[in-house]
C-alpha cells in the first residue's frame, strides 16, 4: 500500500518493444540504467518520508489495558511521557533523532509483547501549492438589493450581492449557482473542519463558526471554511457554497502547521461528540497508518461523511486519508476542466473540483486566492452539506453515492486515476438527493 507504480517505470518497461534488433543491446543497457536511477531516487524519497515522525502510536493489548498497574509495565520499557489519545491508543514522543534509532525503538516495543500495534505517528501536510497567498484585486460588480430566483426548467444561475461574487469562477464551474435554486435555507448541517482552527471573527464568517478552536494563526483552516460556509448575500466578500451550514472548528495542527495521525484520530472522535455530519480534512500523507484507518472506519460507522484532499504531489501515488475505503478524495482541475499538474493521481481520487485561484476568506480579515487540492475538497464538503440540508436522513454511503453518480465524467470513460468519477456537479447532486 505504498502507492502506485511510478509512471516513469511503466514507460521504461515498454521501451524494448519499440527497439529494432540492431539497437536492442544498447537499449537494454539504457533501460537498466534509467530504471536503476528511478529505483534509487525512489528509495531516497521513501527513507526521507519514514524519518518524518517524532512520536509513536501504541495500542496496548487488552490484557495490559485491564491491569491496574499498566503504567509500571510501560515504564519498564522506557515509556514515561506517553499521552492517551482514546481508550485504546497512546502517543509516545521519541527522544531518538535518527531513523535507525527510531526503527530500533519500534522493534523493541513490538517484541515486548505489551502492544497489539506500534507504528510511527506520521505527519500530514497541507495540500496547498504554496504558503504564499495571492491577495488578488477582485472584479467588483454592482450589488443587487434582493436575491432573485426564477424557478424554471432551465434553472438559471443565482446571483448574490456579495461584492466579490464575480471572482468566484468555481461556483459556476461546479454548478453551485444553479443548485441554489433547489435549496438554501433548509436544515442546518454541521461541517467539521479538521485544520489550523478558524478565524471566527472574520466579517464573512461571523456567526458561522463554533467548536473548540475559534482562532487561526496560520490561515489554512479559515481559507477552507470560507469556501464551505462564508456568509452569502450579505453585501460583502464572497458567497459560501452551503448557505445554512455551521463550521465546527477542530485544530489538528501544531504551531508549525503539522498535523499527525494521532491528532486527526482524536479530532474525528471529538467531531462525532459535537454532532458533526460532514468532515473536511485538507491534509494528507503517502504513509499508510493502521491507527488512522481504524479511526476513519469508526467515524464512517458512526455516519460521518468524510471528504479529504487528494494530494498535491503531482504524481500517481496513494494519499491518505483519501485512499481509505469510503473516503471521498478530491483532486483539482483548472478553469477548462483539465487536470492540474500538482493534483495527485491515483485510485484514491473520487472527484475533482476547481483548485487554482480559489477566492476565499483570509485571517487578516480580507480575502485570498489560494491554490491546491486543499481548496477543491471543501467545495465537495459544501455540496455534501447542501445534500444533507435537503434530506438529513440520508446515510453517509448515500451521500457519497449521490456525489459520485452526479459528477460529470471527465477523461477516460468511468472512474479513472486523474478525475475519479468526474467533476463535482452541485445541481445534479441536489436533484438526485431530492429524488430519494
Amino acid at each position: 500500500m505504498w502507492g502506485a507504480k511510478p509512471q516513469s517505470l511503466k514507460r521504461l518497461a515498454g521501451l524494448p518493444k519499440l527497439m529494432n534488433k540492431s539497437k536492442k543491446k544498447l537499449g537494454f543497457i539504457t533501460l537498466l540504467i534509467a530504471a536503476s536511477f528511478v529505483l534509487i531516487t525512489s528509495g531516497f524519497a521513501k527513507a526521507s518520508e519514514e524519518e518524518d515522525f517524532d512520536s509513536l502510536i501504541l495500542k496496548p493489548t487488552q490484557k495490559v489495558l485491564k491491569l491496574r498497574r499498566a503504567d509500571v509495565l510501560m515504564r519498564r520499557q522506557g515509556i514515561f511521557k506517553y499521552k492517551k489519545i482514546n481508550n485504546e491508543l497512546y502517543v509516545l514522543p521519541l527522544e531518538e533523532k535518527n531513523i535507525k534509532a527510531k526503527l530500533a525503538k519500534i522493534e523493541k516495543l513490538k517484541k515486548s509483547g505489551l502492544f497489539d500495534l506500534v507504528e510511527p505517528d506520521y505527519k500530514l501536510s497541507f495540500d496547498q501549492s504554496s504558503n504564499e497567498k495571492n491577495y488578488i484585486s477582485v472584479t467588483k460588480h454592482l450589488p443587487v438589493d434582493n436575491l432573485m430566483i426564477v424557478n424554471d426548467e432551465n434553472l438559471p444561475d443565482v446571483t448574490t450581492n456579495d461584492s466579490n461574487f464575480k471572482s468566484q469562477y468555481y461556483l459556476k464551474q461546479i454548478n453551485a449557482t444553479k443548485a441554489w435554486n433547489l435549496t438554501m435555507f433548509e436544515n442546518t448541517v454541521l461541517v467539521g473542519v479538521l485544520d489550523t482552527g478558524v478565524k471566527s471573527t472574520h466579517p464573512d464568517l461571523k456567526g458561522r463558526v463554533s467548536g473548540d478552536d475559534l482562532d487561526d494563526l496560520i490561515g489554512h483552516g479559515t481559507e477552507v471554511s470560507g469556501i464551505i460556509a462564508a456568509n452569502t448575500n450579505n453585501n460583502q466578500g464572497i458567497a459560501g457554497i452551503s448557505w445554512n451550514t455551521q463550521i465546527v472548528s477542530i485544530m489538528v495542527t501544531d504551531e508549525f502547521g503539522q498535523a499527525r495521525v494521532s491528532t486527526v484520530a482524536s479530532a474525528l472522535d471529538r467531531a462525532y461528540q459535537l454532532g458533526v455530519k460532514v468532515i473536511q480534512i485538507s491534509l494528507s500523507t503517502n504513509q499508510f497508518s493502521f491507527s488512522l484507518r481504524d479511526a476513519i472506519q469508526l467515524a464512517e460507522d458512526r455516519g460521518l461523511v468524510i471528504i479529504t484532499s487528494a494530494g498535491n504531489s503531482g504524481v500517481n501515488e496513494l494519499r491518505y486519508p483519501a485512499a481509505f475505503d469510503g473516503v471521498i478524495g478530491v483532486g483539482a482541475v483548472d478553469k477548462n476542466n483539465s487536470i492540474e499538474s500538482y493534483s495527485t493521481r491515483g485510485g484514491h481520487v473520487s472527484l475533482v473540483a476547481p483548485g487554482t485561484d480559489v477566492l476565499t476568506t483570509a485571517i487578516n480579515g480580507s480575502y485570498a486566492a489560494v491554490t491546491g487540492t486543499s481548496f477543491s475538497a471543501p467545495q465537495v464538503s459544501g455540496v455534501a452539506a447542501l445534500i444533507l440540508s435537503i434530506n438529513p436522513n440520508l446515510t453517509a454511503n448515500q451521500v457519497r453515492t449521490i456525489l459520485t453518480q452526479s459528477a460529470d465524467d471527465l477523461g477516460s470513460s468511468g472512474k479513472d486515476d486523474d478525475f475519479g468519477y468526474g467533476i463535482l456537479n452541485a445541481k445534479k447532486a441536489l436533484e438526485l438527493a431530492k429524488s430519494l
